[in-house]
C-alpha cells in the first residue's frame, strides 16, 4: 500500500480546523481526550453537534485505532452533554489520513463510513483530498451549516433552476428550453429533442 506525500497530518488538521472554525464551531479542550488520542486530534462543538477530527499518518493506524477514537468521543459526549440536548445525538467522527488506499482498504473505508453505530463517521484519504481546502470542505459538508442560494425577491423556483443547474455543469440553454416548455404545458421530451437536434 503506497503512502501519499502530498499532505501531512498537520496540514489535514489545520485545514479541517480552519473550515470548522469559520463555520462557527468552537474548539473544545479536554485533558482526558488529549491524553487518550494525542495531539493529532481536535474536538469542536456548535449548538447543534459535536465533531471530533482525528488524523493518522497511515491507513494502518486509522484502521486499527478509529474504534478508540469513537469510544473517546462517546465518552466525552456522555460526560459533558445532557441526554436531552439535541447535540447529544449529533456526534461526528472525522477520520483523516494522507494515505492512498489499496482495494481492500477502500472497502474497509466504505464500511467505516456506513457504520452509524454510536456516532457518524466521515473518512477522507489522499484520494478524496486532492485539493486540500476545497476537498476538505466537501468532506466536512455533512457537519457544516446549510448555505442558501441568493434568490431575488418574489422569484420562483423555476426562475432559479437554470442558474442552479448551470453551476452543476448542466447547459443553461437546455434547462431554459425545459423550463419554457413546462411553463407552456408542452411535452418536455419533445422540447428537449428539438433542442438537441438543433445544437
Amino acid at each position: 500500500m503506497a503512502e501519499s506525500q502530498a499532505f501531512t497530518i498537520t496540514d489535514l488538521l489545520a485545514a479541517a480546523t480552519e473550515i470548522l472554525v469559520s463555520a462557527a464551531y468552537k474548539r473544545v479542550s479536554d485533558v482526558e481526550w488529549e491524553r487518550l488520542l494525542g495531539s493529532n486530534s481536535r474536538v469542536f462543538e456548535d449548538p447543534y453537534g459535536i465533531v471530533a477530527v482525528v488524523a493518522y499518518d497511515t491507513w494502518g493506524d486509522l484502521s486499527s485505532r478509529w474504534v478508540d477514537a469513537q469510544g473517546a468521543l462517546v465518552e466525552l459526549i456522555s460526560k459533558y452533554v445532557k441526554g436531552s440536548e439535541p447535540k447529544a445525538w449529533e456526534g461526528y467522527l472525522v477520520l483523516l489520513t494522507p494515505s492512498i488506499l489499496s482495494g481492500n482498504a477502500k472497502q474497509e473505508a466504505v464500511e467505516i463510513r456506513y457504520d452509524t453505530s454510536k456516532v457518524r463517521k466521515l473518512v477522507a484519504t489522499a484520494e478524496e483530498l486532492g485539493s486540500l481546502v476545497e476537498d476538505m470542505q466537501t468532506v466536512l459538508l455533512p457537519v457544516l451549516p446549510l448555505t442558501t442560494l441568493e434568490v431575488p425577491p418574489q422569484a420562483s423556483a423555476l426562475d432559479v433552476l437554470p442558474r442552479l443547474l448551470a453551476s452543476r455543469g448542466i447547459p443553461r440553454e437546455a434547462v431554459d428550453v425545459l423550463v419554457q416548455g413546462f411553463s407552456n404545458h408542452e411535452p418536455l421530451m419533445e422540447r428537449l429533442h428539438a433542442y438537441r437536434t438543433k445544437t
